[in-house]
């Protein structure tokens, strides 16, 4: 196994870890501090989200090019956490911003259960992500010509 062959779980692997501890669980937990209000909770969660995404978007580059330089598609696993991630980036966090923006400001947003959508897709990308890493660790550790399975 060369190191781009191991490299490609080991970026899937830290994109979950990203996924999970970013946006899963300091998003959650910033909420459970009574001093924020939530005008502030909202814009410590937009920095955080910009950061996250600052990472998430070089590890979606470097994932890209990994998998370009192996010329290996790794199944349907990699193809759902790439798109859930380019839908969460270009049309929910938008969606998501616009409606922090509006009661940052002192306005009233309505009710809205779009944040219960980006959350389960950030559940079903970390667990795309942990699949094919797993495919990848599999793939890549038994042959070189071996076809991936899922």
């Amino acid at each position: 196994m060369n190191i781009l062959q191991i490299s490609l779980p080991i970026l899937l692997f830290i994109w979950a870890g990203v996924s999970l501890s970013g946006n899963l669980v300091a998003a959650s937990a910033k909420f459970q501090v009574e001093a924020l209000t939530m005008p502030v909770a909202l814009q410590v969660g937009r920095a955080q989200f910009t950061w996250i995404g600052y990472v998430e978007w070089s590890l979606f580059a470097v994932v890209i090019l990994s998998v370009l330089v192996r010329s290996k598609v790794l199944s349907v696993a990699l193809g759902i956490a790439l798109l859930i991630f380019l839908v969460q980036q270009l049309w929910m966090q938008p969606l998501l911003e616009a409606r922090t923006n509006i009661i940052v400001s002192g306005g009233d947003a309505g009710d809205s259960h779009f944040h219960i959508y980006f959350i389960v897709a950030e559940v079903m990308k970390f667990l795309a992500l942990i699949w094919a890493g797993c495919l990848a660790l599999s793939i890549f550790g038994n042959s070189d010509t071996a076809k991936p399975d899922g």
